[in-house]
């Protein structure tokens, strides 16, 4: 359960937490005792560990988990994520019909993670992450049962910090000592099915996939005969209805397939045999290729529901997707086969069967949810099913390297005067990636107000980084700046020797969310709730409200329409607000993403169309269009995406703005003075 999002619903033990003694029992006891004073209820469930994947256990999200309360598995992942939220090192035990949490006693996670190592005696529990289910699950639960006892790790039993039965009539929560007791009794007394290192799958995203079952195949046929599965999607059965009539008007016995009322493995087998015994023609190799592809398709999807099924959620599909094609163009497929028979129809190179793009995307499917392709069954599958396997190392170098988790990112705040365009001045932070907390501070930096002045600044940041001790290669930059320099300036485009976003992912915040003005304070409070909306309705086409620029003159109107809540998700103008900067700052309070064009846009539907497709990409997404835009000549045409602006303000920022305000010095406004300590 991610750390920042437990904390978020739960709230943290405070700052000094982080400084805590080396009492470690006691501040394991602390986090107990804080989940305990929410007397949540514990809902009873019949969980079997044997009979199921771990994996495909749904769990609750912790906002759930806060008004509903939760099983033991969610309790203790409740716990877990508590624990690392803190610095605190657990490991989920999963037991026959049952769940526990044991936490580190020998350090924190700044250790761990600053040597990538494990405890010294951690081998004989995990490998990898996971439990070492090779040398038995008995000889596992004896060996953790013995670091518990000679106090290397703490057990404890989650359900004993929330109440059972009715609110008006439930039992107490258990106290912290008792819990323990109870961890290590479960613990002797039930199965150990495995151990999964929290911190270390949350960090390192690695995770042990599962084996796959043998699959029967017919050595004599062209394709393999595959396992029972569903067959090919509605979208690729209509590609091959097509294809198959255009074929059937040069060879006429290709009719009698279209009588099919859906399309099997076997189904393709024969389609396939058959045009391999008949002249090739344009329509027939166009047909051969794409029978072949859903083939490819096919055997991918049953691979990955055996392999990694947990990898397969609607966001990863939709980047994989959109990493192999051109782009959608309208479509929008659902579920694992449909997103695999669109990526055969808009492979890049039509000419092949889409070999390398099918390969590519379960790649990036196991790249997104940290499945290892290290793994032996992965190298089988690609011996069975034809892939190359030096071909899948090429392009799981390629993959990582783009989606790797970055370690550190900067933060840049400019600021400056509320009635002047250009920041005077700025500070700067290196960010872990991975907690969202500074690791190294710039000092407060002055410049020329003017792009040219604000350039400089940047690149003396830049050069600050560089100078750090194992200076880091940024990934990304993220820059907060006020309303009015939005709206006349492009980071992305500053010159720090290059074009800042030649080499960096820019995104862009509203900097005033630091420190708010007064008359903006009761909008800003909506921005999580916005947030939230769309995470909850987990749109992988966005969430946006278009709004013309007639409406927004109307103020009346249109005041009236967000008071409503009309535009419950980001919003998007329809103009450039360049007249309207109180209006356009006041939705910038409201709304954490606020999409808009510098000038007038021709094809506004294209705009809207892209996106929809690739918001799962964005913003990261913005800053490709910008550097595709930059090699454009003179009449080649501009990719709708260049033609907009953004700020992004995502949970990390939001966090970062309620941390800093509440308990640093120094944000006040540009030209004020900080007050030293907490306000």
């Amino acid at each position: 359960m991610n750390p920042e999002a437990v904390t978020r619903e739960f709230g943290s033990l405070g700052p000094t937490f982080a400084h805590r003694s080396a009492d470690l029992r006691g501040a394991i006891k602390q986090v107990y005792d804080h989940l305990a004073a929410r007397r949540l209820p514990y809902e009873t469930s019949v969980i079997d560990f044997g009979n199921h994947h771990e994996a495909e256990q749904v769990i609750r999200p912790p906002a759930d988990l806060a008004s509903e309360g939760g099983n033991c598995l969610e309790l203790s992942l409740l716990f877990a994520g508590m624990c690392a939220a803190h610095k605190l090192r657990p490991l989920l035990i999963l037991l026959r019909n049952h769940a526990l949490v044991a936490v580190w006693l020998g350090g924190d996670l700044d250790g761990t993670w600053s040597t990538g190592r494990p405890a010294a005696r951690d081998f004989e529990i995990t490998s990898q992450g996971v439990g070492n289910l090779n040398a038995g699950a008995e000889a596992l639960r004896g060996n953790l049962t013995r670091l518990v006892e000679e106090g290397g790790y703490l057990l404890v039993d989650c359900t004993g910090f929330a109440r059972s039965g009715p609110a008006h009539a439930g039992t107490f929560p258990l106290t912290f000592d008792a819990a323990v007791a109870q961890g290590l009794a479960e613990m002797c007394s039930r199965e150990l099915v495995d151990i999964v290192d929290i911190s270390f799958l949350w960090r390192h995203r690695l995770h042990r996939p599962y084996p796959v079952p043998p699959a029967s195949r017919d050595t004599d046929a062209a394709v393999p005969t595959p396992a029972p599965l569903p067959g090919v999607s509605a979208i690729g059965g209509r590609a091959l209805e097509s294809a198959l009539r255009d074929a059937a008007e040069a060879l006429p016995r290709l009719g009698a397939f279209l009588d099919r009322s859906g399309w099997s493995r076997q189904d393709l087998v024969e389609l396939v045999d058959t045009l391999a015994g008949i002249p090739r023609c344009p329509p027939t190799t166009h047909l051969m290729l794409l029978a072949r592809g859903l083939d490819l398709a096919l055997d991918a999807a049953r691979f990955v529901t055996a392999w990694m099924p947990q990898a397969a959620t609607g966001t990863a599909l939709r980047r994989a997707l959109l990493a192999g094609t051109a782009g959608l163009r309208g479509m929008d497929p659902q579920g694992l086969s449909e997103h695999l028979d669109t990526l055969i129809l808009r492979r890049p190179d039509d000419g092949t069967d889409g070999r390398t793009a099918v390969l590519g995307f379960v790649l990036w499917l196991a790249a997104e949810s940290g499945v290892d392709t290290g793994d032996p069954a992965f190298a089988q599958w690609c011996h069975d099913s034809g892939h190359d396997i030096g071909q899948a190392n090429i392009l799981r170098e390629t993959i990582t390297a783009r989606i790797q988790p970055r370690d550190r990112r900067l933060l840049v705040h400019l600021r400056g005067e509320s009635t002047h365009d250009w920041p005077r001045e700025g500070m700067a932070w290196l960010l872990d990636e991975s907690t969202g907390r500074p690791v190294a501070e710039c000092p407060p930096l002055s410049c020329e107000a003017s792009a040219e002045g604000v350039s400089a600044l940047l690149d003396e940041i830049l050069q600050w980084v560089h100078d750090l001790p194992e200076a880091p290669i940024l990934r990304r930059v993220d820059i907060a700046m006020p309303a009015r320099t939005l709206l006349c300036w492009r980071a992305e485009e500053a010159d720090v020797g290059t074009r800042l976003g030649a080499h960096h992912e820019i995104v862009v915040h509203w900097g005033e969310r630091l420190r708010p003005p007064q008359h903006l304070r009761r909008l800003v409070r909506q921005a999580r709730y916005r947030l939230r909306h769309m995470e909850q309705q987990n749109q992988l086409n966005g969430a946006v409200g278009w709004v013309s620029a007639d409406l927004a003159d109307d103020q009346a109107v249109f005041t009236q329409e967000l008071q409503k809540n009309t535009y419950p998700g980001a919003l998007g103008l329809r103009f450039a607000p360049t007249r309207q900067t109180d209006q356009f700052e006041m939705l910038l309070a409201q709304f954490p993403i606020l999409l808009w064009p510098e000038s007038t846009v021709p094809r506004w539907d294209a705009v809207e169309e892209i996106i929809r497709d690739e918001w799962v990409r964005l913003p990261g997404g913005f800053t490709r269009a910008y550097r595709t835009a930059w090699a454009c000549r003179q009449d080649d045409t501009i990719p709708p995406l260049a033609m907009m602006r953004a700020v992004w303000d995502d949970h990390h920022w939001l966090d970062f703005c309620h941390t800093m305000s509440t308990h640093r010095a120094g944000i006040a406004p540009a030209g004020g003075t900080g007050t030293g300590g907490h306000r």
